[in-house]
């Protein structure tokens, strides 16, 4: 069974889903405060537990393969309790949330919550992408301001919810091998996501 754990799932399911294997999905999001039929990261591990040991008595109502749970906790104090190792990590539009002070401890956790061989999917905006359009833009021409609101929206987002970190091709390779635990798989630049082109997908192996 494949275990994956969807950081800020929302209503987001992972990219690659597999369509043979059993899954075991976690969707991670506080904006699942008035879901029903919420996980708690206690359920999370003794879950783990039982579908390890080949209980399917805690099996939801998806269908016969995806055993799919709604947690709506904080992902640093998630990953800080989970017990058990995942295969992979989804993380989409997320990591760009996450403060500068905080990125490293942020990787180490995935690293933490992933076996050894298990993969990161990452999803974030591409600064040198954005920039390349500020540099390129003309204000007031023709289609501008919509491209106006895409461009401010990616670089500093709404206050409430503000972009604390850079991500560019060399920032993601940089820190997510920096302290040995991943090793690049795979980067796309102008990847395609939610209807615009102006994202990174990385995905990573954690080694050790």
């Amino acid at each position: 069974m494949k275990r994956i754990l969807n950081i800020a799932a929302g209503k987001c399911m992972p990219i690659d889903m597999p369509s043979k294997d059993r899954l075991f999905l976690v969707n991670l999001d506080l904006m699942y405060a008035h879901a029903e039929d919420l996980a708690k990261v206690e359920d999370i591990n003794s879950r783990l537990e039982a579908a390890s040991n080949g209980d399917e008595s805690m099996k939801t109502l998806t269908d016969d393969k995806l055993f799919l749970f709604k947690v709506n906790m904080d992902a640093f104090k998630f990953m800080e309790q989970v017990s058990f190792k995942f295969d992979e990590i989804a993380c989409y539009r997320f990591l760009e949330h996450v403060d500068k002070d905080r990125v490293l401890y942020f990787i180490y956790l995935m690293s933490s919550c992933l076996k050894v061989g298990g993969t990161v999917d990452i999803v974030v905006p591409d600064y040198d992408n954005l920039c390349q359009r500020v540099l390129d833009e003309e204000p007031g021409a023709e289609g501008w301001e919509a491209h106006d609101i895409l461009v401010t929206t990616e670089i500093v987002n709404h206050p409430s919810d503000p972009h604390a970190s850079i991500w560019t091709e060399k920032r993601l390779k940089h820190f997510f091998t920096l302290e040995g635990r991943f090793k690049t798989l795979n980067l796309v630049t102008y990847y395609m996501f939610d209807g615009r082109d102006i994202y990174i997908r990385y995905q990573a192996e954690r080694i050790k």
